[in-house]
């Protein structure tokens, strides 16, 4: 049953990782482990790791959150191909994944990086093009390292190459759960995604966890691609390309929250306003250092930040 009080926003729009589910161990390893496999595998001049590990031993989780606060790297292949570009760019004589790990400064990089967001071409003009770094392999490496062999393999039609382990993606966990969404239901507020995730994906977390029936709509990377050929520009975060789909998907004449975690989504959310109205909301509980993201996404101007699921009933009802 519905609530009759009529609720200050009319529609919450959600980006999925690290704010409707919990990717710390899943996408952020799977960066990881990317950039270890692709520097230590393939037709690069190899890496050689000092010894068997169980975890990647290149860059930190931390050194990952610094990198997408970049901005323009939404994408988590567009973000290991732009560290690979920045790694590719240090030449270390002693080919060793320990030797690249102490020629690098990642968080000296990011601090010294002004104009943002950068994205792959920023990087580009930045490092240059390395030819040994190709989107289609670090994508095939990805693929394999987050869906793992049970279902990389009947979702892709190929044998796993690279990864032949259980997926990450198996770690990740919700962190909005039923019971909120079901009361923002309840209230009369629609639910929709814009995502960087593929449709497939993003499916499968939202089946997995039960909630698929919540969300009215959902707008993955594979729509904004397809935009994005047929109208031969960019149209990944920062571009409001994603939100102004899945706006007019619920019907636009209504007040939105978009709710992310990365100064991408608040950039993304302002430039929506020039046609929706909308509000930017930031969700920072699992950021690896809050205080530190707050201060850069604050640099964006988000018109809210909340610290725990429960916040956004509050901040819906009150409008």
């Amino acid at each position: 049953m519905k609530s009759k009080t009529r609720p200050g926003f009319d529609a919450v729009i959600f980006d999925i990782d690290n704010v409707l589910v919990d990717t710390r161990m899943s996408y952020l390893e799977a960066i990881r482990w990317t950039i270890e496999i692709y520097l230590t595998s393939g037709t690069i001049p190899l890496f050689s790791p000092n010894a068997k590990h169980g975890s990647p031993t290149v860059l930190t989780t931390q050194d990952v959150d610094d990198f997408k606060l970049l901005g323009g790297f939404n994408d988590d292949w567009d973000c290991c191909y732009g560290i690979l570009v920045y790694l590719l760019s240090f030449p270390v004589k002693k080919r060793t994944l320990a030797a690249l790990k102490e020629a690098i400064n990642l968080r000296k990089f990011v601090q010294s990086v002004k104009h943002r967001p950068l994205g792959v071409a920023g990087i580009v003009k930045m490092f240059g093009r390395p030819s040994s770094v190709m989107i289609e392999r670090v994508a095939r490496i990805f693929q394999e390292v987050y869906l793992g062999k049970d279902i990389f393999e009947p979702a892709e039609s190929k044998k796993s190459a690279y990864w032949k382990k259980r997926g990450l993606i198996h770690k990740e966990k919700l962190v909005f759960k039923k019971p909120i969404l079901s009361q923002l239901k309840q209230m009369g507020v629609q639910l929709g995604i814009a995502t960087g995730r593929p449709r497939f994906e993003a499916l499968h977390v939202l089946k997995h966890f039960g909630i698929l029936e919540l969300f009215d709509c959902i707008t993955p990377i594979d729509d904004v691609k397809k935009a994005e050929r047929l109208l031969k520009q960019s149209l990944r975060k920062p571009h409001p390309y994603s939100i102004l789909e899945t706006a007019k998907k619920l019907g636009d004449r209504k007040r939105f929250i978009y709710l992310g975690d990365l100064p991408d989504d608040v950039i993304a959310t302002n430039r929506a306003k020039e046609t929706l109205s909308i509000v930017s909301g930031v969700f920072l509980a699992l950021a690896r250092n809050p205080k530190e993201a707050l201060a850069e996404i604050q640099k964006a101007h988000p018109d809210f930040v909340i610290q725990k699921p429960r916040d956004l009933i509050d901040l819906v009802k009150k409008g």
